[in-house]
């Protein structure tokens, strides 16, 4: 029973990784290089001598730092691509069945295997 529930953990692992690929891809192609401004908050209103409320900004990020998380977050796409393929490629592997003398499976022997699994 053991070995039945890591296959399933993995594949679980899989779809995992593939939603968040999908989330960083959202998040870095809704953020363009050319379109990235200072972000500004309003932090509060201050009172002149004359008596005029005067809003004053903070800058809650500069381009410069979203430029450098975006990268951060290519490099982290990047990582989880190459993870996901690795994991695709031992599950592969771990499907495919030996044959001696690297001989094709007949169709009867092809069906047992797909059944058995």
């Amino acid at each position: 029973m053991a070995s039945a529930t890591k296959p399933l953990l993995i594949e679980y692992e899989l779809e995992f990784l593939e939603k968040k690929l999908k989330e960083f891809k959202k998040y870095i192609t809704a953020r363009p290089l050319h379109r990235l401004e200072d972000r500004l908050t309003m932090s509060s209103c201050v009172t002149n001598k004359d008596g005029n409320e005067k809003a004053t900004y903070k800058i809650v990020a500069t381009v410069e730092t979203q430029r450098k998380d975006l990268a951060q977050a290519l490099k982290d796409y990047a990582e989880i691509v190459r993870t996901v393929d690795s994991m695709r490629e031992q599950e592969d592997k771990k499907k495919k069945v030996p044959v001696r003398g690297d001989a094709k499976l007949g169709s009867q022997a092809q069906e047992f295997l797909e059944k058995r699994n």
